[in-house]
């Protein structure tokens, strides 16, 4: 291993928030943390991407024959889609897209609509009980680990960290695509987000990169502090 430390790549930490400005659970939009616990008007039934939203609570009966059924059925009444409604709220939201949310980790669950090509909404994802990552530029927060081989010392100014990325890879180690890391620092922890630019060459299959070394360099020298990696976000950590 300590050939693959001299040959890994040295990225400098920049400095960055202790929350995150955006997280996503990969199933949608990202959005900011607030957005769980801001004040938000109850969704208007009449909109054609909350139709897409009442169709995942009553079941998904968005496809096929059953969606035929449920299109040949009387309406519910008011009274039952204010209820099945009640607690949703808009977490983010674009021109042709929408991600929906109720309650908070670790029990938010999160639905995603997106118009297609033709104009019409559908449902592109549903989630439950993923855990947050930071999100950057549109990109998931990566998890880390301290090289197992050589803990830090309080003189330390540079980590040996294995990052695993989190996006599809086929299998390719990261290198080369390590985005500046963010570093919060204060008197008791060095707090990291690591961010892996994905691969956009060709189809990527589900196998993920194998741990990839890599160098951060500090701007101060570690001393006492635990070091904490930063990736998933925990309300009230």
């Amino acid at each position: 291993m300590s050939d693959a430390w001299e040959d890994a790549e040295l990225v400098a930490a920049e400095p960055g928030p202790q929350e995150p400005e955006l997280v996503s659970d990969g199933g949608g939009l990202p959005f900011t943390p607030a957005a769980l616990v801001a004040r938000f008007e109850p969704l208007d039934p009449a909109d054609p991407a909350v139709a897409v939203l009442l169709e995942q609570i009553r079941g998904g009966a968005g496809h096929g024959a059953l969606w035929r059924r449920w299109r040949a059925r009387k309406p519910p009444p008011p009274a039952e889609t204010t209820e099945q409604l009640a607690g949703w709220r808009v977490l983010a939201g674009a021109d042709d897209e929408v991600l929906y949310g109720r309650g908070r980790p670790p029990r938010l669950v999160t639905v995603a609509v997106k118009m297609n090509s033709r104009g019409r909404w559908a449902c592109i994802g549903v989630s439950s009980a993923r855990p947050l990552r930071a999100c950057r530029e549109g990109i998931r927060a990566s998890s880390w680990r301290l090289d197992p081989d050589r803990q830090p010392a309080p003189a330390d100014a540079e980590l040996r960290i294995l990052v695993t990325e989190r996006s599809r890879s086929s299998g390719i180690k990261a290198g080369g695509r390590i985005l500046p890391p963010e570093l919060y620092a204060d008197d008791g922890e060095l707090l990291l987000r690591l961010f892996v630019r994905p691969r956009h060459e060709g189809f990527q299959n589900l196998v993920r990169g194998t741990e990839t070394p890599v160098r951060v360099a500090l701007p101060e020298p570690v001393g006492g502090r635990a070091i904490v990696d930063g990736a998933v976000w925990e309300p009230d950590r």
